[in-house]
């Protein structure tokens, strides 16, 4: 640009020396030559000026970089959350554990509550009249023994019970029911050795069978819930 400057300082100089030779010559051939000159070189001046206020080409250093429009700045894509937890989905599965897990505490107090019933059907209680003393006391000692099975069964039923959910409260009924009837058997058949008289024995022994009878038909009603068709007989 300051080149651009300089040359049309130099033809505007050129031109007024131009003009003021014309106005100092002598004769019409120099007086017509020097204003020739004059007007051409005034013209080119002219013809410079015009170039350069369009803003002409130019050259070297005073070229002009034009630098490319910014590039579209990419909006950042938004993050999207996560969807929230399905509560109704996650409540059901916890259930399911649940009612699983209960399952499997009262499947393994029934099995144990079967396993003392059928020991306990084994007691004959009707003919301690003909055996001998040994024997006599071999079936007390089970008895005492199965008194002592079914409530710990029953205290295993009980702490489980407060764990066990809402969906296995029928089998879960049926279960205490047998156990009750169990204990109540077993406690029959405890007293029947310590009867004072035939009268109490009768008793006793009834209620035993009695007892016996009711928890294996409780402890059949609750083995399907449970997954367990064993009667417990």
């Amino acid at each position: 640009m300051k080149t651009d400057l300089m040359l049309l300082t130099l033809l505007y100089a050129v031109a007024l020396t131009a003009f003021i030779g014309a106005i100092n010559s002598r004769g019409p051939a120099r007086v017509a030559l020097s204003y020739f000159l004059a007007i051409l070189t005034l013209c080119a001046a002219v013809f410079h000026t015009s170039q350069f206020l369009a803003g002409g080409e130019l050259h070297g250093d005073d070229a002009v970089v034009v630098a490319p429009p910014p590039q579209p700045v990419k909006p950042p894509e938004p993050v999207v959350a996560p969807p929230p937890p399905d509560t109704a989905a996650l409540a059901a599965s916890k259930n399911q554990v649940a009612v699983s897990e209960g399952k499997n505490e009262l499947k393994g107090i029934l099995e144990a509550a079967r396993r003392t019933a059928r020991s306990m059907s084994s007691l004959s209680l009707g003919a301690v009249a003909d055996i001998s003393d040994e024997e006599y006391e071999s079936l007390q000692n089970r008895a005492v023994g199965y008194l002592a099975e079914a409530r710990r069964t029953k205290d295993r039923f009980a702490a489980a019970a407060g764990k066990v959910p809402p969906d296995l409260k029928d089998t879960q009924d049926q279960l205490g029911k047998g156990l009750e009837a169990l204990v109540a058997a077993a406690y029959n058949a405890e007293r029947f050795f310590k009867s004072e008289n035939d009268t109490e024995e009768k008793q006793h022994a009834a209620a035993f069978r009695s007892g016996l009878q009711n928890a294996n038909a409780s402890f059949k009603k609750a083995g399907p819930g449970l997954g367990s068709e064993d009667a417990g007989e």
